[in-house]
């Protein structure tokens, strides 16, 4: 992940009234990492820092970081696992239980 505008990032918390090393310590950071953020240095930040710092800015992650190329490939492989289909009613089960004729006894109508 990186920052969009770390411009921004330095003014959503300047509105909030804290400096870097106040949101450094509420985000469990340095002082030192939220002012690479805020001039551009820190190239890269996990998703657990971003989702940290726009909870403490009170702004949606999406306006203050963008996921990087390589981490939208990643996103889109991970997809949501599918559940296995439930367990349906066959047509020999269904046979069975209503007293049909079923192909597998061999008998037709």
């Amino acid at each position: 992940m990186k920052v969009k505008d770390p411009a921004m990032l330095r003014r959503w918390r300047r509105q909030e009234n804290l400096s870097q090393k106040q949101l450094g310590f509420l985000v469990n950071r340095s002082q030192t990492t939220i002012h690479l953020l805020e001039t551009g240095r820190m190239a890269k930040l996990s998703e657990e820092l971003a989702i940290a710092l726009a909870v403490r800015l009170k702004q949606p992650w999406d306006e203050l970081f963008e996921l990087e190329d390589s981490e939208k490939l990643s996103r889109r492989g991970r997809g949501r696992k599918r559940a296995a289909p439930a367990p349906g009613r066959s047509a020999v089960a269904a046979a069975e239980r209503t007293g049909a004729p079923s192909v597998r006894d061999g008998s037709r109508s």
